[in-house]
């Protein structure tokens, strides 16, 4: 059996993106702010540079994050690679809690407080521990699949950056520094998380 290949795709630029907002409630996400004509170009482009330098095999499996954007832009990756894809909701956004709606620019405040204490609730957000907890087991169970060669998880900003750091062994507070993806970017997991 080949080794899986996992990759994470952060959603393509999104109207959220546009107007610098937080919408990562399923309420307010789920069936709104969903790609711009740029995002679904970022996606389809990252998508077809891995699949032209052989980064992408099949069989393949997709699984997004249930909000609008995030389904939005594994459907380009569906439709470029002939296969359907799953959502699961172990691949949501995080959630920022009393910031919701607010500028995006209220990022940088909880970032702060992620790089002090991974385990912070501030403002009623989920902590990164928590998103972690929810989300390993998405990826984990992923990697013990035996009909796939490639595996791509279409997630967020936050999501994906606490992946990626779990997956280098690198302090959770740092996943900002570590994992931050461009919107609509593809990068390979090496290991599992958790």
């Amino acid at each position: 059996m080949t080794a899986i290949r996992l990759f994470l795709l952060r959603h393509g630029q999104s109207l959220a993106n546009e107007q610098r907002l937080i919408a990562s409630k399923p309420a307010t996400a789920l069936d709104a702010f969903g790609l711009l004509p740029l995002g679904r170009e970022q996606v389809r482009r990252n998508l077809e540079e891995a699949q032209g330098v052989g980064l992408l095999k099949p069989p393949f499996r997709l699984v997004s994050s249930p909000l609008l954007r995030a389904r939005e832009s594994i459907d380009v990756a569906a439709a470029l690679l002939g296969v359907t894809s799953t959502v699961d909701p172990g691949l949501s956004e995080r959630d920022f809690g009393k910031l919701e709606l607010n500028p995006d620019d209220q990022y940088q405040r909880v970032w702060a407080k992620d790089r002090l204490d991974p385990t912070h609730r501030s403002w009623g957000v989920q902590s990164v521990v928590d998103v972690l907890t929810r989300a390993a087991p998405v990826v984990n169970g992923c990697l013990g699949l035996d009909d796939v060669e490639t595996v791509i998880l279409c997630t967020h900003g936050d999501v994906a950056s606490i992946l990626l750091c779990s997956s280098l062994g690198e302090p959770l507070g740092q996943h900002r520094e570590v994992g931050a993806l461009e919107t609509g970017e593809l990068r390979e997991l090496t290991s599992r998380v958790g």
